[in-house]
């Protein structure tokens, strides 16, 4: 089912997933997407991270 939703509920959603220790597997065109808003909207924003290969 195809649903729009804000980018706010999106990031709940994510969250809850993650903290549930549950995969983001379901929306990897979702997070695609989110990339490219990121990379438009607050491109120049910092963050830091921990990557693991």
């Amino acid at each position: 089912m195809e649903k729009e939703i804000s980018i706010s509920e999106f990031a709940a959603e994510l969250k809850k997933r993650l903290n549930d220790g549950k995969t983001v597997d379901c929306c990897k065109p979702e997070l695609l997407r989110l990339a490219d808003i990121i990379t438009d909207k607050i491109g120049q924003e910092k963050i830091k991270v921990m990557w693991q290969d």
